[in-house]
């Protein structure tokens, strides 16, 4: 059953009538000013992949022709570089919030015969963690503790403060227990060497196949596609206005396997994976691939667990490239990246359940409130939960 239903939607938004935005910068509501400012053409683009999330927006009613010069004093406020950033999308006198983040970028344009002002660029978290790059020796002993320490950092902990981030949601990592489950304390703790932040989680992610997203101010370092339920169902009927739905067999293999070596016992350590997913209607598409295989060293991986981690993070990213799903529908404020929704009434095989991993929330005043979707789907007609 779907978390939200677009009958119910469609109600609560007096049938999608009257599209607004909430536009805060600092905590300052951007309708409050007085000065007669116009803010226009505002995106958001929302990832749960490893990319940063991106709002823009511009302002208008800046310059002064007269004099040739932009009014600093009236925006100045507004377009403060690292001010925190809120934005809610909705109808009539319900919204809701999408994006938590600070301004990264100011640019003034001007143009003769075109209408000059300020285009502003706000980034999630992300955008300051790429920013370092350095070694250190941490004190965690586990990824995922190593990732909590980078948050608690004084630059995190700021942001914490101005509520660009909300909160930080870490899930324990599996180095931290052996195969029967017991509590494994490592007799070393973690290094970082010659990377950012940034670059760290990222590739403590990338190790136990997890995700590491932003989501309304909210820091999520979790398992890949941890969450199954589906947020909401989309036809022509129930809000989608057009959509294209590509499976894609290039690049797909049978088998995975990931290889390391134990230098004290001198012998490898290997795990496989076969992928088994339905990718055809019929059964030609499978004689393609089979026996086929993909072998990846990686010499960090040092136990047959994390050799079948890194096999699971590597089947999942092969699989999740098979079917692809862009689509522009009424905009809706509900859907998220990191969660799965289902394409419904349009018939086998193009009715699926896809993860979405981008999702772009336009707003203007010509064509009104848009959300655009770039969903992924491990499998043909219907089942997305991951491997078979």
């Amino acid at each position: 059953m779907a978390t939200y239903k677009y009958e119910n939607l469609k109600n609560q938004y007096a049938d999608f009538e009257n599209p607004v935005v909430v536009l805060k910068v600092d905590n300052k509501d951007f309708k409050s000013n007085k000065k007669g400012l116009v803010v226009s053409d505002i995106e958001v683009e929302l990832t749960c992949g490893y990319e940063a999330s991106i709002a823009t927006f511009s302002i208008y009613n800046v310059f002064e022709q007269h004099t040739s010069k932009f009014k600093i004093e009236d925006i100045k406020k507004y377009i403060c570089l690292g001010s925190a950033v809120e934005i809610a999308l909705g109808y009539g006198s319900s919204a809701k919030l999408v994006f938590c983040g600070f301004i990264a970028k100011v640019n003034f344009f001007y143009e003769k015969g075109d209408i000059p002002g300020v285009k502003v660029t706000a980034m999630d978290v992300k955008g300051i963690m790429m920013a370092n790059n350095y070694s250190r020796q941490l004190t965690a002993k586990t990824y995922s503790a190593a990732v909590r320490e980078i948050f608690n950092k004084n630059a995190y902990v700021t942001m914490n403060t101005k509520q660009i981030i909300k909160s930080v949601n870490i899930t324990d990592t599996p180095d931290q227990k052996f195969s029967k489950g017991q509590t494994k304390e490592s007799d070393r703790t973690i290094e970082m060497v010659c990377e950012s932040d940034y670059e760290f989680v990222v590739k403590a992610a990338k190790k136990y196949n997890y995700e590491f997203f932003t989501e309304q101010g909210i820091v999520y370092f979790r398992k890949a596609k941890s969450n199954n339920e589906v947020l909401m169902d989309l036809s022509p009927a129930t809000g989608l206005r057009d959509f294209d739905v590509e499976y894609d067999i290039t690049g797909l293999v049978e088998q995975i396997q990931a290889r390391s070596m134990d230098n004290g016992k001198a012998k490898i350590i290997q795990a496989k994976r076969k992928f088994n997913n339905k990718i055809s209607i019929g059964n030609k598409a499978k004689q393609y691939i089979k026996k086929s295989e993909k072998v990846y060293i990686d010499p960090t991986i040092d136990s047959i667990e994390e050799a079948d981690n890194r096999v699971q993070s590597l089947m999942e990213e092969m699989s999740y490239r098979f079917g692809t799903l862009e689509c522009n529908c009424i905009g809706l404020p509900e859907l998220l990246p990191g969660r799965f929704i289902k394409l419904d009434a349009i018939g086998y095989p193009p009715e699926n359940k896809f993860y979405l991993v981008n999702v772009k929330h336009r707003f203007s005043e010509e064509r009104g409130f848009e959300t655009f979707l770039v969903g992924k789907a491990a499998s043909i007609g219907g089942s997305a939960n991951g491997l078979i």
